[in-house]
Formats: structure tokens, sequence, C-alpha cells
């Protein structure tokens, strides 16, 4: 769905690389992750995800050059999903430039605390995927007009400098 809502607004959902895929495979290969995940986009490491298996998927896609947001889908009701992704992922987030939005479905109590999680950490999280892709449209809108102005480079420091002050006040 989010895919799908990216696409309709104009964003490119394209194919990843030949190289991150050979890293998604090598993943699967080791058994990080689930041998029947798809490493192609979207990235799905199924309902078996951990933690780890989360931040590893992350930090391959902050990697890519070729890729220039991600939207994470985490499900909270997943069996071997436990909290602290939204650490690993957000400590990843923190290293580079590359706009994040999450996603958590649904208004459930652990729904709400993990995208009130995200929130802390300045990663903007909605409870729809549709939501989440209208989210990075408008970052990659806004980040072109930025550039237009000239003003891109600017911005972005000072955004990085507030966030990174008010990530570690949240923490």
């Amino acid at each position: 769905m989010a895919a799908d809502e990216c696409e309709l607004k104009g964003l490119i959902v394209k194919r990843f690389s030949n190289a991150t895929v050979k890293k998604f495979e090598k993943l699967k290969q080791d058994g990080s992750l689930p041998k029947f995940a798809t490493n192609l986009n979207p990235v799905d490491i199924t309902g078996s995800g951990t933690s780890t298996m989360f931040e590893l998927a992350a930090q391959i896609l902050f990697e890519d050059p070729e890729i220039h947001g991600i939207i994470l889908l985490g499900l909270h009701h997943t069996p071997a999903l436990q909290a602290d992704y939204i650490d690993r992922v957000a400590e990843m987030a923190s290293k580079y430039d590359k706009p994040i939005v999450a996603c958590d479905i649904g208004e459930t109590e652990m729904a709400l605390y993990t995208r009130s999680r995200f929130d802390k950490f300045c990663i903007p999280a909605y409870s729809s995927p549709e939501d989440a892709a209208r989210a990075m449209y408008a970052l990659a809108a806004y980040g072109t007009y930025l550039c237009k102005r000239g003003a891109f480079e600017q911005y972005l420091q000072v955004f990085l400098k507030r966030r990174m002050k008010k990530a570690c006040i949240t923490k």
C-alpha cells in the first residue's frame, strides 16, 4: 500500500541495485533473515521479523546511495519483534542524512506507543502506510523546493543540529 501510494504521488519505487539485493541475499543465506523474505522493493522481512532483522535491513537501505528515503512499516503485533527495534532503527537513522518515516497500523495502545517512540527520536510516524507515503512525498517536495531556492544544505544542517539536540534530550 505504501509503495502504491508513493507511485501515485510520483515518487519512484524502483528495483534495488544488484549490490543491495546481494546484501539481502547474503543475510538470507547466513540465516540473519528468513529465506522467504522479499528483498526487492519493498523489503518484507515477514512476520518472523526481529529487532535485529529490522536493524540489519535498515542499515543496508541507509547505506545504498540510490535509495533516497525509507518508509518503515514495523507491525508491533508480530511475535518476534520487540519494542527495542524502534531504538535500533532510530540509532541507525541518526547516522545518516536520509529521511525515514515510520508506520505502525492502528489505534491500539501499542500502536500509539510505537508511533510516539518514533516521534521522540524525530522520526515521523503514522497510523497507515498511505499516510507514511504521503509524508515521504511531502519531504521530497519540500526538499525540491529548498533546492530550487538554494537553501537545502543550510536547512539540512540546521535541521540535523536540532534533531540531535532533541534526540539527546528525549533518550
